[in-house]
């Protein structure tokens, strides 16, 4: 472990035995998020689409095929503007605790994937009718072997109801639907109440390419992000700090440490190398803050695309 990384950690460490506690980070509140084998408990509505369902064999995340939904948005006569379809559940939300949305997806043209197109289209999420999480594609360029855009939706938010509320992904395309035009995939949707930070990096992750690593938490915590090329599952306890360290020690780096603004944001535009190893190799990411008590958010994986 770098001495930087060291540094972050122990700071996290000294803070604890300051606070005197620590918790556990919350349960996974979606059923199915992976979508094995079947859709259920999920149900499809909205506008006008193509396939939409149950996709197996497609590489959504870089990680290698599996189960996931698959759409072709779009509308089916002109003109538009042309309504959203969506696939939703209802999942258990708590007054006043902290939410942590995430998901993975695609966006390419396997029914044509040597002809460009203006719009792939955008995929956004609502839980109880407010929107937490968007990513607009933006447009396919034609490929040989065919184009995948690959991005992390994520969100956080605490809800101001108690019970049974709606999680809603909606697709959308500014053209008209069809089985040749660009497809999005969705897996790996994951709902999990949070006390650490809230971290992602957003965008389209093709190397030479610019992504934003998006951190949120508590305004005005420090705070700081660790990159490794590996995950450590079994993870790290530290006396005190909320949450697992939970990547490799010994490859662990520091990319960022900062202080959240009054809004408890931090966005900072990064470049991917233009280097094919990024597209071979996963990193994996984590977040820590200290705030009242110094905590470790939940830690994630990616792939960059050609």
């Amino acid at each position: 472990m770098n001495t930087t990384c060291s540094l972050l950690l122990s700071t996290l460490l000294a803070s604890s035995l300051i606070s005197g506690h620590a918790a556990a980070q919350g349960a996974e509140w979606v059923t199915n998020g992976s979508f094995t084998g079947t859709l259920a408990p999920w149900t499809l509505g909205g506008a006008y689409s193509v396939n939409p369902g149950l996709e197996s064999g497609w590489d959504t995340t870089g990680f290698g095929v599996s189960d996931c939904y698959g759409v072709n948005a779009g509308g089916q006569v002109t003109p538009a503007p042309y309504p959203p379809n969506w696939v939703e559940q209802q999942i258990l939300v708590i007054q006043g605790l902290t939410y942590e949305f995430r998901c993975d997806a695609s966006g390419s043209r396997p029914g044509a994937p040597t002809v460009g197109n203006a719009d792939i289209g955008t995929v956004y999420v609502e839980v109880d009718n407010v929107e937490v999480a968007r990513h607009a594609f933006g447009s396919y360029v034609a490929s040989p072997t065919g184009t995948i855009k690959r991005a992390q939706l994520c969100g956080r938010f605490t809800p101001t109801t108690t019970g049974q509320v709606t999680l809603r992904i909606y697709t959308e395309r500014r053209f008209l639907g069809g089985a040749a035009n660009p497809r999005m995939n969705i897996d790996n949707v994951s709902v999990i109440d949070v006390s650490g930070p809230t971290y992602w990096v957003a965008g389209n992750r093709q190397i030479g390419g610019s992504v934003t690593h998006s951190v949120r938490g508590t305004p005005n915590a420090l705070f700081g992000t660790v990159v490794a090329l590996g995950e450590n599952l079994t993870g790290i306890p530290f006396p005190g700090v909320t949450g697992l360290f939970l990547l490799d020690p010994l490859s662990a780096v520091t990319l960022q440490i900062g202080v959240l603004d009054a809004a408890g944001e931090s966005d900072t535009p990064m470049t991917l190398p233009n280097n094919q190893l990024f597209t071979t190799i996963p990193l994996y990411h984590q977040a820590g803050m200290i705030d009242l008590a110094p905590s470790l958010g939940l830690h994630f994986g990616i792939f960059a695309t050609p």
